[in-house]
């Protein structure tokens, strides 16, 4: 039960990433292509199957966050990834400056590749320390 979980987790996690790149790709090759409903649709239904995901290998492993620090540090680097994301989106439609673009962008990406070391390592990045 738990390597199907975590595939799944694995796989929804890399598909997120997946379309978030699309998406910017998309974007500053031409906004109007943003606008197809099946990319409005379908990285919302992947985000949201990786969020079940997410609680479906908390409950199978039994490692809740607060309890296990690496697993309080990916929940706030899923967090930061969520944020990150979120304002990389509305900024590639015009929500905010286009110079915030590629920042947020790149804080996503760079959020996303924080989350996989930790979920590689097992062990804490950034809050290790505290």
């Amino acid at each position: 039960m738990y390597m199907m979980v975590k595939h799944l987790h694995a796989t929804f996690a890399v598909l997120s990433l997946v379309f978030l790149l699309l998406r910017v790709f998309l974007a500053w090759s031409s906004a109007t292509k943003l606008d197809k409903p099946w990319l409005k649709v379908l990285p919302h239904a992947i985000d949201g199957l990786l969020v079940a995901s997410i609680i479906g290998v908390v409950v199978v492993t039994g490692m809740y966050p607060f309890s296990v620090p690496f697993v309080t540090e990916k929940l706030v680097g899923f967090i930061v990834y969520v944020v990150f994301s979120v304002l990389t989106v509305l900024a590639l439609r015009g929500r905010f400056s286009a110079k915030l673009k590629a920042p947020f962008a790149a804080l996503a990406i760079m959020s996303w590749f924080w989350l996989a070391k930790v979920a590689f390592m097992k062990h804490g990045v950034l809050l290790a320390a505290i």
